[in-house]
């Protein structure tokens, strides 16, 4: 090889040479525009994090806030049931602090039911709560939120008995006036039953009718002094269908002296059971049925429907008497208005301090020449 052949082999080595530089060149620069990329997108994601971290920051601390500032007792348990985090309202309610203990054994510790709870539980320290609890979801653990409902019970004490003081009045004047006649009545009949010419059948007949006047006024006495009561314990656990079989038995001996045709629907699950007073309940009920058999004529049919809906017990007493007019349903409810000879008009007023004191509700519906339809709505424990 001559030294032109080599210089020409140099030449083009040195061409590719510069060829393959220019393109590591390029290559390299390339990868610098990427590099200042992920370096630019890495800072940016950096930034989104600090950002994502004093957002959840924030909202940590807006939660802890609200955890500590609830009006209620908030507890947190873990997986295991331990307390591990508990609100203000919380060491107030049980006297001390309870973090870090078993919630399992806090409980017999802390609360003593009694058998007029209902719906509330009573601590150790007697005051009444609601307990309510709630799952975190896919997150293991409970919260439980605890309701002081103390002040609240005592309030409606309070109210429910200046309500009572400030009828009673109106109520001992009601009762005096109306007490009288039927007593007269029953002084008449004593004294004819006293004379020894009276025939046989007249003294039963006047022996029915005493009967009848003292138990008018049994009857009137015995709704003031539930009306007047301060207090009616709820201290019965009973089977929905034990009430209903206790309703329909003595619906059953009303119906046949009030000469009308009882009729019963009863639908009811098989375990769910009521907080209540049974033998006061029962009375509100007997209370209803026995107006709808003197609004209906003779043999007429009252039908009573037992039956549990969303949760409720339903009691519905339906007549197809005379009914009332709006003007007449609204008087009858405030109480000392009677359509009866012998009444105070405290029934409806007896009926729903019955089943204001049972948390129910009562609720009556009456259309003139069609009957009237009264309901008590009370809460169900469940099975």
């Amino acid at each position: 090889m001559n030294k032109d052949e080599e210089i020409a082999r140099l030449r083009e080595a040195f061409l590719l040479f510069e060829e393959t530089s220019k393109t590591l060149q390029d290559s390299y620069d390339e990868l610098q525009a990427e590099v200042r990329q992920l370096t630019q997108k890495l800072a940016e994601a950096e930034q989104a994090k600090r950002e994502e971290e004093s957002k959840n920051q924030v909202l940590l601390k807006q939660f802890q806030q609200l955890f500590w500032s609830m009006p209620v007792g908030v507890l947190l348990l873990n997986q295991s049931g331990v307390v591990v985090m508990a609100n203000p309202i919380v060491e107030r309610l049980f006297g001390e602090s309870i973090l870090g203990g078993s919630w399992a054994q806090i409980v017999p510790k802390s609360f003593r039911p009694q058998k007029d709870d209902g719906h509330e539980v009573t601590m150790v320290s007697g005051r009444r709560v609601r307990v309510e609890t709630s799952s975190l979801g896919d997150v293991p653990g409970q919260l439980i939120i605890l309701v002081d409902l103390t002040e609240t019970h005592s309030l409606q004490r309070q109210l429910a008995h200046h309500e009572r003081l400030s009828t009673m009045g109106q109520m001992v004047a009601a009762l005096a006036h109306q007490i009288r006649t039927p007593l007269s009545s029953a002084m008449l009949y004593a004294g004819h039953l006293q004379k020894e010419s009276l025939s046989d059948d007249m003294r039963t007949r006047f022996s029915q009718k005493l009967s009848d006047r003292l138990n008018n006024i049994e009857s009137q006495i015995r709704d003031m002094l539930i009306f007047s009561k301060a207090e009616i314990k709820l201290d019965e656990k009973i089977t929905l269908q034990a009430l209903a079989d206790k309703l329909l038995e003595r619906a059953s001996e009303l119906a046949e002296q009030k000469q009308v045709t009882l009729e019963s629907v009863i639908d009811l699950p098989a375990e769910s059971y009521l907080q209540c007073n049974s033998e006061v309940l029962l009375g509100a009920i007997l209370n209803l049925f026995s107006n709808a058999a003197e609004a209906s004529e003779r043999h007429a049919s009252v039908t009573v429907v037992v039956k549990n809906k969303s949760q409720k017990l339903q009691i519905e007493v339906i007549d197809h008497g005379r009914g009332m007019t709006a003007e007449q349903l609204e008087k009858v409810q405030e109480g000392f208005v009677t359509t009866k000879q012998h009444g105070t008009g405290l029934g409806l007023m007896v009926v729903k301090a019955i089943t204001r004191a049972h948390h129910g509700d009562f609720v009556i519906d009456s259309q003139p020449g069609q009957g009237t339809t009264a309901a008590i709505i009370l809460p169900v424990l469940g099975s």
